[in-house]
């Protein structure tokens, strides 16, 4: 299986092919009432109304720049595609070499299971590969 590389600040991060249904400029993001910390608003995609995640404030890090772009994803588990703004998207990487997550770097940073592993670019650069299910859990 691949994954899309995406980029936050200096950091990559691979978000399973399988569950990225778009990727985009970011449309217009209309604001909603009192919402996380890491919930930008609603935007219109594709005809539906999906919720716009900030993935770098969801990783605990600093927000992704503006405009950036919208990866469209599937959490899993029958929830309703979101759309979560990055910094930029990279390209393609396997994951079938990946090696575990290292206690050190993003792993330590984040909560137990959100990096399954850890895969390498063809020029050298590490990803760590993110569990979208746990990432975006039930508040996301």
């Amino acid at each position: 299986m691949s994954a899309v590389s995406v980029r936050l600040g200096e950091a990559l991060y691979g978000i399973p092919v399988g569950r990225v249904s778009r990727v985009l400029r970011p449309p217009p993001v209309s604001r909603v009432p009192f919402p996380p910390p890491d919930v930008q608003g609603v935007a219109q995609v594709g005809g539906a109304v999906v919720a716009v995640l900030d993935l770098g404030t969801r990783l605990g890090g600093a927000p992704a720049v503006q405009p950036g772009r919208l990866l469209v994803v599937r959490p899993g588990r029958g929830r309703e595609p979101v759309a979560v703004r990055v910094d930029g998207v990279g390209g393609l990487v396997d994951d079938e070499a990946a090696e575990p997550p290292e206690p050190q770097e993003a792993a330590a940073a984040l909560p137990e299971g959100w990096i399954t592993g850890v895969a390498r670019m063809d020029d050298g650069r590490r990803v760590a590969l993110l569990d979208l299910e746990r990432v975006l859990g039930e508040n996301g």
